[in-house]
């Protein structure tokens, strides 16, 4: 008896360790490369807008409303100041970088490089590829920062609960956008 508790206790060990191993959280900024540093610490950049995305993949399917505003949210917990999105649609066709149209200090600029839906309705796996820049508002196509997040989101238990596709979509851009801005410098006031 008390051999089989010798080799039980170290085995149920072993296994405990190995599911709590599985379900760690992903440190910030784990599936985020810094592309480009930029002067964005340096500068004193407050009003951002959210310019249109730009789909470089082969989606047709991309929420791109749903990006935006996630990009949005994720600005004011960088304590960023993002001009509200049908503010800047209203007045604006295109925000680039370069333009200041609306008196905001940079752009951001979203790109889609992937978004695989391949295993979306069997597995609740999404595959994403996707860039922000953040472009200096004053000076055309001047970066300030830029990342890339290449990850796979699997929400096969959040599609068992989640009431429309649509509340899911916005739950993945969110999750999206706060892994890319994860690791970009947060705004402090400049003297």
């Amino acid at each position: 008896m008390t051999s089989k508790i010798t080799t039980l206790v170290p085995a149920l060990l072993i296994g405990l360790a190995l599911t709590a191993c599985n379900n760690l959280a992903d440190r910030p900024g784990a599936h985020v490369t810094v592309v480009h540093q930029g002067e964005l610490e340096t500068r004193d950049v407050r009003d951002v807008v959210i310019a249109e995305v730009i789909n470089e993949s082969t989606a047709q399917d991309i929420p791109v409303e749903a990006l935006r505003a996630g990009f949005s949210k994720a600005l004011v917990k960088r304590r960023y100041s993002p001009l509200a999105l049908p503010y800047v649609d209203a007045n604006t066709r295109e925000a680039s970088a370069g333009a200041s149209l609306l008196g905001e200090d940079a752009t951001l600029q979203v790109v889609v490089k992937e978004w695989d839906r391949s295993q979306w309705d069997t597995q609740g796996v999404l595959v994403v590829e996707v860039e922000a820049w953040m472009l200096d508002a004053g000076y055309a196509g001047r970066e300030l920062w830029g990342s890339r997040l290449e990850r796979r989101y699997s929400l096969r238990q959040e599609m068992d609960v989640a009431a429309t596709e649509a509340i899911l979509l916005r739950q993945v851009c969110e999750q999206i956008a706060d892994d890319l801005l994860e690791v970009m410098p947060a705004h402090t006031a400049k003297p």
